[in-house]
């Protein structure tokens, strides 16, 4: 399939740290022409006629809005797809856009994916992150904490009001786990950018490794981040927020990971089940493995998307 992929932010400075970017982008590569745009064409036509390019069909990446482009762009005369994520930055102007483009499909991972179509009118479908199964994988390394997390801490004044579901969940979280001084911690988090992530991808999921267990919690909105999905890859166990309606397909509490109420009163509890009783993490996270591994990859994700584009 000929692809004309318009995304600023694919294998960029952005995506050397969040490579979340680049994972559906780099699969289509292997299996499909694929031109890539970084930058902003008004006409579509036009653009392929001027790189000798006749697409079958156009995709809005992940990165698209990152510049906040929300226009009217000519003669897209094929069709088109656009991911869309981070509902708590512009969501009228993404819906905006798509429906004054007339855009085929919606794809995002937000749970609420269904009002984006009642709002739009365009057929929306749930896209889920994947992971890249060469990194996060098990890695025979010596398990060093009991318990990990990394990230920023989602109480950023950049985040609207009522965008979680818990507000300063992962400080309480962070609170919990500090004051339990029998289990091994691992835990990176601030809401200082420069401090939030650990900085090399290699150590952040040898990191995730080195762990029993590994805290993941939705983004703004519900949104069911790349995080869950790489823990659930490398053989250690997700511990993760209440799971959306949606993804309850997907992830099954005590069968691929581990459910903690949103008001935290089991936490501390299923903490120390689980430490004290390992051969349930050996369970689950073989059932983990053996799932995602096959069916949850960015690969898998770039063959959804195809699919979806073979089916308009």
């Amino acid at each position: 399939m000929k692809i004309l992929y318009i995304d600023p932010v694919v294998r960029s400075e952005t995506s050397r740290k969040y490579k979340y970017y680049d994972g559906v982008f780099d699969e289509l590569c292997k299996e499909n022409q694929v031109y890539l745009c970084r930058n902003i064409p008004d006409d579509i036509k036009k653009y392929s006629e001027y790189i000798n390019f006749k697409p079958d069909i156009v995709i809005f990446g992940l990165g698209w809005f990152n510049h906040r482009y929300f226009k009217k762009i000519n003669n897209i005369d094929c069709p088109s797809l656009c991911i869309l994520f981070k509902p708590q930055n512009d969501l009228q102007e993404k819906l905006n856009f798509c429906k004054i483009n007339n855009i085929s499909r919606i794809l995002t991972p937000v749970p609420d994916y269904k009002s984006y179509e009642k709002e739009t009118g365009i057929e929306t479908i749930l896209f889920p992150y994947g992971f890249n199964p060469h990194v996060f994988k098990q890695r025979g390394t010596t398990k060093k904490y009991d318990i990990g997390f990394s990230g920023a801490l989602h109480q950023s004044k950049l985040y609207p009001k009522k965008a979680f579901q818990t507000e300063d969940l992962r400080t309480k979280i962070g609170e919990i786990l500090s004051s339990l001084q029998d289990v091994k911690v691992f835990w990176n988090s601030s809401d200082n950018a420069q401090t939030a992530f650990i900085d090399s991808y290699e150590e952040y999921a040898n990191t995730i490794s080195e762990s029993k267990m590994w805290i993941a919690t939705q983004a703004a909105y519900g949104d069911v981040t790349p995080r869950f999905y790489e823990v659930l890859g490398s053989g250690t166990l997700l511990v993760c927020q209440q799971i959306p309606e949606a993804y309850k397909f997907l992830l099954k509490d005590n069968h691929n990971c581990v459910e903690f109420s949103n008001d935290l009163h089991n936490f501390k509890e299923k903490v120390y089940y689980y430490v004290n009783n390992p051969e349930e993490i050996t369970r689950i996270t073989k059932n983990a493995l053996e799932s995602f591994h096959n069916k949850w990859t960015w690969k898998h994700r770039a063959d959804q998307l195809i699919k979806i584009a073979k089916e308009i």
